[in-house]
């Protein structure tokens, strides 16, 4: 609900001012008048950083999660609801979460200078009561604007869409770039220009996204960010928290609770992983999750524990050659976004492949009864690296039981039968990448 009537707490220096409290003046509204007043309307317009890419969760997401759960009464507005997906991408236009409102008027690309959105088309069509505005990054980068320059950008900005919304408030976003000095004096600029702009109806304050805020610089580096500027999924969580920090200052939901709980990174599908093998090498290919750029790939070796052999593959296969026959190859793969390694909930199944010829023929069974035991031998499958004996016993007044056993040799013995039993066996050759034909089954009868 729209506050209209506000004081501030004018004691001590600009900053204070912009991040204090605003207030009704008025009672506060009964729990009935809040159910039947409209929700408060609140239009992002953006850029890259809050547009977000597929398999992203944004920070919209988690600003509306926190809103919603506060009892806010939001309804987020703007022309477009998807991620961002790259010219020539095969991913579905999807989030990470898909359960939140996703209206938004955010833009990959977007800038002050030369905004690819229709500034007075959207404020007229949407009637926000509050807009967020996150602009200015993609002037200063690829404009090569100064600081100077993006505050008056900004402030063209907002008096334009004042024209066409007279009464609504502005969150002016830090641009979360901080290892950019021409950002960090913009950043500073913004306090100034919220307390030039703001009048009694219509308030501008700063979501201050940069305290805390760490740029990513490699592979395995602690940061908030996949890439040199766009937020990964803790980034967003900073942003999201300085966002509705704002808006609570305007009276929109309370502040983002501290500390600042950050859920697994990266794309949030399990890859399926597959496996094929040869005489002398194995292959895994996996499937691709929304927003996965590179894989992290694991093998464990016969006899030796799990080995992270490659990061950041950018393929969607990986060889392991030169491998011993018959011994087993284990491999899992876990997705990444850029920089950012997806969480352990998400890393694939383990998927097993051994090496070997394929094998053929068929074995030759004898068996053999003596009081409760039965011998059973059989001649060896070329190639095998084992044999599986299947197993079928009938006693008396009892259902048939089935089992199978898988035996390095050629012989085994069953013990332990129940004596009048009926019991039937064959077996087949197990290859690294095969099995034979079962054999033909033997029968023997247990003595009484």
């Amino acid at each position: 609900m729209k506050t209209t009537r506000w004081r501030s707490a004018l004691a001590g220096t600009m900053a204070t001012a912009l991040l204090s409290v605003w207030a009704p003046a008025s009672a506060p509204a009964s729990a009935a008048d809040e159910a039947s007043a409209a929700p408060t309307r609140v239009m992002v317009v953006g850029d890259s950083i809050s547009h977000a890419s597929v398999g992203d969760y944004s920070w919209r997401y988690f600003a509306w999660k926190h809103l919603a759960a506060a009892g806010a009464g939001v309804d987020f507005v703007g022309p477009r609801r998807a991620p961002f997906v790259g010219e020539g991408a095969t991913w579905p236009a999807v989030y990470a979460d898909a359960a939140f409102d996703q209206d938004h008027a955010a833009m990959w690309g977007d800038q002050l200078f030369r905004p690819r959105h229709d500034r007075d088309a959207l404020m007229t069509t949407y009637a926000p009561d509050v807009v967020v505005v996150e602009l200015g990054v993609n002037d200063m980068l690829w404009v090569q604007a100064t600081a100077e320059q993006t505050q008056s950008m900004m402030r063209t900005w907002v008096t334009a869409a004042r024209a066409r919304v007279p009464g609504a408030d502005f969150v002016l976003v830090e641009a979360p770039w901080t290892n950019s000095p021409v950002a960090a004096d913009y950043n500073q600029r913004l306090a100034a220009l919220a307390w030039e702009m703001t009048t009694s109806a219509s308030r501008v304050v700063v979501a201050r996204t940069t305290p805390g805020y760490v740029m990513g610089t490699g592979l395995d580096v602690k940061g908030d960010t996949y890439d040199p500027l766009h937020p990964n999924t803790s980034g967003q969580i900073k942003i999201a928290a300085a966002v509705t920090d704002a808006l609570a200052t305007l009276g929109v939901g309370k502040a983002y609770p501290r500390p600042l709980r950050i859920p697994a990174e990266g794309p949030r599908v399990v890859p399926v992983l597959k496996g094929s093998s040869t005489d002398t090498a194995a292959r895994w290919t996996w499937s691709v999750p929304p927003g996965a750029t590179s894989y992290d790939v694991w093998v464990r070796r016969p006899g030796r524990k799990w080995v992270r052999e490659v990061r950041a593959l950018e393929g969607t296969s990986h060889q392991v050659a030169g491998l011993r026959k018959c011994k087993p190859y284990d491999v899992r793969v876990l997705a990444r976004k850029g920089w950012t390694l997806a969480g352990q909930d998400v890393r694939s199944p383990v998927v097993t492949a051994q090496a070997g010829p394929k094998v053929a023929g068929r074995a030759t069974v004898r068996a053999t009864a003596r009081g409760r035991t039965v011998r059973t031998s059989w001649s060896a499958v070329k190639g095998a690296c084992a044999h599986r004996v299947k197993v079928t016993v009938k006693a008396p007044g009892a259902r048939a039981t089935t089992r199978f056993l898988d035996v390095k040799g050629t012989s085994t013995v069953l013990r332990r039968l129940t004596r009048g039993s009926v019991v039937k066996v064959s077996v087949r050759g197990v290859g690294a990448r095969n099995l034979t034909r079962w054999s033909e089954v033997r029968t023997v009868l247990l003595q009484r």
